[in-house]
């Protein structure tokens, strides 16, 4: 197992996000290790993407945007947590918005996080794999490709069968481009089709 390191997200987020499908998030908390392989991702380009947070400009919600590839940005949308990867330069304020997780390593407090029991509903979706994961906006802006940071991801050397591409999810700006990427027929894909 390999930690991913700052040169593999220092690309446009259209090579990192097909690519970060089967690589493995780890969370570690308290002495413990939550993980899961990573099943869906949506691509978020700097400067000419309207759904794009960073759009708009530099703001102080998202700052950490701004960061060399490799930071995470972890933000809130209707009250749920998200994490998106830093890609690209810094300055260059592009992200992959983390998805949907297959549970790997920590399910029963995953299961306890989320106060859900079923597997498939336990990281299904963005908001729903922070809660399970314990992602706020406290760790917002860390390093992840640090070896001893509580977030990280790993290359296992899963390549997924077929990855499928189409538009992203619930967005008012931009809803055509199909910046999203999905492991075909993994059931922990938050919406199935494009």
């Amino acid at each position: 197992m390999r930690l991913l390191r700052a040169d593999f997200y220092n690309r446009s987020p259209l090579a990192v996000a097909p690519d970060l499908l089967g690589k493995i998030l780890v969370r570690k908390l308290n002495g413990s290790t939550i993980s899961g392989r990573i099943v869906e991702v949506e691509a978020y380009v700097a400067f000419i993407d309207e759904a794009a947070h960073s759009f708009i400009g530099k703001t102080k919600r998202n700052t950490s945007l701004f960061l060399p590839a490799g930071h995470a940005y972890v933000h809130r949308i209707h009250m749920q947590h998200c994490l998106d990867i830093v890609v690209e330069k810094a300055d260059i304020p592009s992200s992959v918005l983390i998805r949907a997780l297959e549970p790997i390593d920590g399910i029963d407090m995953m299961r306890k996080f989320r106060g859900k029991e079923g597997l498939v509903d336990l990281t299904s979706g963005p908001g729903k794999l922070s809660q399970a994961l314990r992602i706020t906006t406290e760790l917002d802006g860390i390093d992840i490709t640090e070896p001893n940071s509580v977030i990280s991801i790993i290359d296992d050397g899963f390549i997924p069968q077929e990855i499928i591409s189409g538009k992203r999810v619930g967005l008012s700006k931009a809803q055509d481009a199909s910046y999203r990427f999905y492991i075909k027929d993994n059931p922990y894909v938050s919406r199935k089709g494009s």
